[in-house]
């Protein structure tokens, strides 16, 4: 195979798709505009959440004695700053408390943090990032930092909308690969283009290489688009960029171009089979039913819950991909084509 012949056809199709408003506004405005309504209206719960987080009350503490790697029990301690210790059965008043294990033990002006809370009566005290914290009786208190709840919706709410995300690179190949063939036949173009000397895989990979590049062009922009989004509203709130994560850059840089491939080879095969543009879109929207089994099964937690099962769905959708382009170079016949089109 000759890549500058493949590389002609690609440019050949660059300037066709130029000269075509409305596949140069489903390419241009369509992802910029999914990525930044959806944002805005995903962060909303997550910020909600976020806001109800406690803020440390103000507490006077003076602080006289300190104790490390110790162990405590039925004891009173007072303006303390406890580190690595166990404490049990204990009233501690005004002291500070770090990675520390307090159980059956009252509570009462201090600070706790990052540290085990079990069985305990607290009151007026601020409790930062908790490792434990079950059992106990809080009032007048705050729980600073405790973010399990705002992680997991985090996760699922964003996970949820980069499958989303991910319909760009599937749904513009429905226009812009639909448009390859009978766009051609349209413009009475095609004629000339399967008389040159140029193979099957040739005219592929050169049709495929310039929807290829157009199609994750703007779906990259609206991935950097809708990233940017999600930082500027939600870091004021959670005090930090929440995105990227290691599952958004592999959906990114992985799964996003295997489903992309997936969409222009079976759009592109549907194209060269029909003479009509609707029709080629329309049967060329059955390819978006594999992201929507991949949004419903991530909604039910399989796909969602990490990497691992995120980069297994990837591996299989780059064999369905090596598939339709096996199947694409044997139904691919230039003599059909010319033979069949009227």
């Amino acid at each position: 195979m000759r890549l500058d012949r493949a590389l002609i056809v690609a440019k050949k199709d660059f300037a066709e798709f130029k000269k075509n408003r409305y596949i140069m506004a489903t390419i241009l405005f369509m992802p910029l505009l999914v990525a930044v309504v959806l944002p805005m209206i995903y962060v909303v719960p997550i910020n909600e959440l976020g806001r109800q987080r406690g803020h440390p009350i103000s507490l006077e503490l003076d602080i006289t004695y300190e104790l490390s790697d110790a162990y405590l029990s039925n004891e009173s301690i007072f303006d303390t700053r406890l580190s690595n210790v166990t404490i049990k059965n204990c009233i501690i008043q005004g002291s500070i408390i770090s990675n520390s294990i307090i159980v059956n033990s009252r509570v009462n002006g201090s600070e706790m943090s990052n540290s085990t809370i079990r069985g305990c009566f607290v009151t007026g005290s601020n409790i930062f990032y908790p490792k434990v914290n079950e059992g106990n009786s809080i009032t007048g208190s705050q729980i600073v930092g405790s973010d399990t709840e705002l992680k997991k919706l985090q996760d699922i709410m964003f996970n949820v909308l980069l499958i989303l995300l991910v319909m760009i690179p599937v749904t513009i190949p429905t226009v812009t690969a639909s448009y390859s063939f009978v766009g051609e036949k349209m413009n009475r173009s095609l004629e000339p283009l399967l008389a040159t000397p140029i193979s099957d895989l040739e005219l592929l990979v050169g049709k495929s290489s310039s929807i290829f590049a157009m199609s994750m062009g703007a779906t990259w922009s609206a991935f950097v688009v809708s990233i940017l989004m999600v930082d500027f509203l939600t870091e004021p709130v959670l005090g930090y960029n929440p995105l990227p994560t290691l599952y958004w850059i592999i959906g990114i840089v992985v799964l996003a171009p295997g489903m992309c491939m997936l969409s222009i080879l079976a759009n592109v095969i549907i194209s060269s089979k029909v003479n009509d543009v609707r029709v080629s879109q329309q049967i060329g929207g059955v390819v978006i039913l594999p992201v929507l089994i991949f949004f419903f099964i991530s909604i039910g937690g399989l796909i969602s819950s990490g990497t691992t099962p995120l980069l297994l769905f990837c591996a299989v959708i780059f064999a369905v991909d090596l598939g339709v382009l096996w199947l694409s170079t044997r139904t691919f016949q230039r003599e059909e084509i010319l033979v069949s089109w009227k």
